[in-house]
C-alpha cells in the first residue's frame, strides 16, 4: 500500500514531507517502489522522479560511494497521484566508481530514465571561480517565496539578475524537514530542488515559453547540507529548433561552489 499525501490546505489539511517522498521499499533485487504519492491533479513534479531515481541507484551501491553525477530525460507525463516504479541497471562496479542505469515506470510506461555515477571520494586540490555571494542578499534579509508545488522547502527570493523575468532565477534555499547526514540523502534533496525553476524565464516572451523539460543533468562536487541555505543560481544561454538550454550553479552558504546543473526545455509558442 502506499500513502497518499496531499499538500497543506487553506483549511488545515497535511503538508507532505520530503523523507516521506525519498523513502522506497525494496520490492525485488534492484527494484524499488515509491511509498509516497502527492494526491493533486497536478503532473508529477521533475525533481521528485529524479531525486527517487537517484535514491534507488545508490542503494545499490556501498554507502562509501557517494553521487557525482546524474544525466536523466523526462520522456512522458507523470502522474502524481500514482506511485513509480525503479528498476536500476549495474553497469559496472570499478576500484573508485559505479555507474548505474534507472528507468521510472509509471503503469507499464517509462516515464524517466536515468545514467548516474557514484564515486569514492579521493584527496585533490580545491579550486573555483568566484562566489557570487558577496553581491547577494543574505537569506535573512531576503522575501520569501511561496512555491507549494514543493514540499519541505524554504524559499527566498535576492536581488535578481535578470530583473524584468517573470520568474526569479536566483534563489535561497533550504530543507525545513529533518533529513539524514549521509551523502546520498543530501544528493538526493538537492536533485529534487533542481528542477524548481527554469533559468530560461529571462527569455520568455508573451507568445513563446518553456513548457515542459527535456533533460537534466547534476554534477555533485561537494556533498552540502541542505538543511542549510543554498543559493540556486541559474543562467539562460540558448535557444533554437524550439528548444532552450541553460546551465546553474549552487552554491553553499560559505561560499563553496557544491553542484552544477544543465538543463534543456522545450521552448515553445504557447497555445
Amino acid at each position: 500500500m502506499h500513502t497518499v499525501i496531499t499538500h497543506r490546505s487553506e483549511d488545515g489539511g497535511t503538508e507532505p514531507s520530503l523523507p516521506d517522498l525519498l523513502e522506497l521499499d525494496e520490492v525485488d533485487r534492484d527494484r524499488y517502489r515509491s511509498t509516497a504519492v502527492i494526491g493533486t491533479s497536478r503532473p508529477l513534479y521533475g525533481g521528485q522522479v529524479a531525486a527517487q531515481a537517484l535514491k534507488a541507484a545508490g542503494l545499490t551501491v556501498p554507502p562509501e560511494r557517494v553521487p557525482h553525477s546524474l544525466h536523466g530525460y523526462y520522456l512522458r507525463r507523470g502522474d502524481s497521484t500514482q506511485p513509480i516504479s525503479y528498476q536500476v541497471e549495474r553497469d559496472r562496479d570499478g576500484r573508485s566508481y559505479s555507474a548505474r542505469r534507472i528507468e521510472a515506470v509509471q503503469q507499464g510506461a517509462v516515464i524517466f530514465s536515468m545514467a548516474a555515477s557514484f564515486h569514492v571520494p579521493e584527496d585533490s586540490p580545491e579550486m573555483q571561480s568566484d562566489s557570487p555571494l558577496s553581491d547577494v542578499d543574505e537569506p535573512a534579509n531576503s522575501p520569501i517565496f511561496g512555491l507549494s508545488r514543493l514540499v519541505s522547502m524554504d524559499f527566498r527570493v535576492p536581488e535578481q539578475p535578470f530583473s524584468k523575468a517573470a520568474w526569479p532565477t536566483r534563489l535561497w534555499a533550504r530543507c525545513t524537514a529533518k533529513i539524514s547526514a549521509t551523502p546520498l540523502e543530501n544528493a538526493c534533496v538537492l536533485t529534487y530542488l533542481s528542477d524548481m525553476s527554469s533559468g530560461l524565464t529571462p527569455l520568455h516572451t508573451r507568445v513563446w515559453r518553456t513548457p515542459a523539460s527535456l533533460d537534466h543533468a547534476v554534477w555533485f562536487h561537494h556533498i552540502v547540507p541542505l538543511d542549510n541555505w543554498v543559493l540556486l543560481d541559474l543562467v539562460p544561454h540558448r535557444v533554437a529548433s524550439g528548444r532552450g538550454w541553460y546551465t546553474g550553479a549552487v552554491w553553499s552558504v560559505d561560499g563553496v561552489h557544491s553542484a552544477s546543473l544543465a538543463q534543456e526545455m522545450l521552448f515553445r509558442a504557447s497555445r
